[in-house]
């Protein structure tokens, strides 16, 4: 059971924007609140006050390995602890992309090497120097001056509570995010929880102690992988808690905390230069930094380090300097290499395997429009999809109303995903899949939880099944893709 994936059905929140964390309903222009063009000028010519919302989806994770949690991140999932989520990018009020980069890939600016400068003098009274002709290199100013420093140091530790942590979690929020709604046991389930086992949360002695001699370590190979905490001290007093994710393929960015008094060291961008510092120390490629948002100040900061968002239609990352000319305004993009293209593009045989990355750009078009515009070939071939399920007794019905503004907000029917949604498979794909046979992967493999009587027992046959658990199954796999549903344990 270690190794299943143990999750919830698969859920679809919509709230309205003032409860987006980014926008709080609040940009400037009405029209960066929509994903396309069309959208926005189908709305402003009805003259009506209608407008996108915060919506998101995802599952409740009970239990989850490491290495599966790397390949949801490269999916375009986050976990907020054990709620794994990613946003609807179509309805949204902001376009949040998955954003990962490398140490090789950040944009030496003057602001950085200020940053550095800065941390360097006060944990070491010293400045930087550089030898004339030689690059900058952040990593071994940054090495360097926890070396040299006597009254500064870090700590890698499980990511348990302690009330230390809580209080500058409490001083941070209230101090920087005006947020007085917390309390232990919201920090907790916020940034202590987490679905991986109990051994894996806890760790080995050998684990931690090999991970705090990081920058001084001879060692290819680090074996902790999991959540952390890095606590930074300063004259022993606590100043900053990193959250991260370890993963094979890299450090996952959860959260940053730092105490307000300490503001003019700039902790959350070393923190970041810091945990790529530690990527490159520890042989982790890819430094995932959560989402990025191109029209948020909160969030495009990421920009500065370089790297490439994650194109969810494909399975595809991109650079983000190309693809600014597709994404400014809060605007949504699938990329091709054919400019007509109209069909959502087949998922479930990409997510059997590692991300790629686009090739020759300049042969790229965006066809988001075509694809999930107004008038969109997406709409139509997801009804026709959905009347092919609803033929084998998998209860999927045409939307009501296509517009992606009117999605349905009855809390009470929160297991409804919308027919078309873009980084899912599509509903055409799942019928074929369906009527392939393809869902036979699942038979004796995937385990079913029955709330209502308390009981696990195998999925022996998926045509055996009821309607509603059939949707339930297929909505996972919409989600994650066959091979990652096949070992799953879903709760119903």
């Amino acid at each position: 059971m270690t190794e299943r994936l143990v999750v919830s059905e698969p859920y679809y929140f919509t709230e309205p924007m003032s409860h987006c964390g980014y926008c709080k309903g609040k940009k400037p222009k009405r029209q960066n609140n929509f994903s396309l063009q069309s959208w926005y000028n189908y709305h402003s010519d009805k003259h009506d006050n209608d407008n996108t919302a915060n919506c998101t989806m995802g599952v409740q994770v009970e239990l989850m390995s490491v290495e599966m949690y790397d390949k949801l991140c490269n999916m375009g999932f986050r976990r907020s602890g054990r709620f794994l989520y990613k946003p609807d990018l179509l309805r949204n009020c902001c376009r949040l992309y998955t954003i990962r980069t490398t140490a090789e890939k950040v944009h030496i600016s003057k602001d950085i090497k200020s940053c550095v400068k800065r941390f360097k003098k006060a944990v070491t009274a010293q400045q930087t120097t550089k030898g004339r002709g030689t690059p900058y290199n952040y990593m071994k100013e940054i090495v360097e001056a926890e070396n040299d420093s006597q009254v500064f140091h870090t700590r890698f530790e499980p990511a348990f509570f302690s009330e230390e942590k809580y209080k500058l979690f409490a001083k941070y929020q209230e101090r920087v995010h005006d947020d007085h709604d917390h309390s232990p046991k919201s920090f907790k389930r916020f940034l202590c929880d987490s679905p991986f086992s109990p051994d894996v949360q806890k760790g080995t002695k050998q684990e931690w102690d090999q991970l705090n001699g990081w920058k001084n370590s001879t060692t290819e190979y680090f074996k902790r992988l999991g959540p952390a905490h890095e606590c930074y001290f300063y004259e022993d007093k606590l100043i900053a808690l990193a959250v991260i994710d370890i993963l094979p393929s890299g450090i996952s960015s959860v959260y940053f905390i730092w105490d307000p008094d300490y503001h003019k060291w700039s902790l959350g961008k070393l923190s970041a230069l810091r945990e790529l510092t530690i990527c490159s120390k520890i042989n982790r490629k890819f430094y995932y930094m959560g989402y990025y948002m191109d029209d948020c100040p909160k969030m495009n900061y990421k920009g500065h380090y370089g790297g490439e968002l994650m194109d969810i239609c494909n399975f595809k990352f991109a650079p983000l300097e190309f693809l600014q000319q597709y994404i400014e305004d809060g605007n949504f993009f699938v990329l091709s290499d054919e400019s007509d293209l109209n069909d959502e593009p087949d998922l479930n045989d990409r997510l059997t395997k590692h991300p790629t990355t686009w090739q020759e750009l300049e042969k790229l078009h965006n066809v988001a429009e075509n694809i999930y515009g107004f008038n969109g070939k997406a709409f139509s071939t997801a009804d026709k999809a959905a009347d092919r399920l609803s033929q084998q007794e998998i209860p999927y019905r045409k939307d009501a109303v296509r517009d992606i503004c009117h999605q349905n907000t009855n809390k009470k029917d929160i297991y409804r995903i919308p027919n078309v949604a873009p980084g899912l498979l599509p509903l055409h794909e799942i019928a074929d899949l369906v009527s392939e046979g393809k869902f036979d992967l699942l038979n004796n493999r995937l385990l079913l939880f029955d709330t209502t009587d308390g009981r696990i027992r195998p999925m022996a046959r998926f045509t055996d099944e009821s309607p509603q658990i059939k949707k339930a199954i297929c909505n996972l796999v919409r989600l994650f893709g066959l091979q990652n549903t096949r070992d799953a344990l879903l709760i119903i």
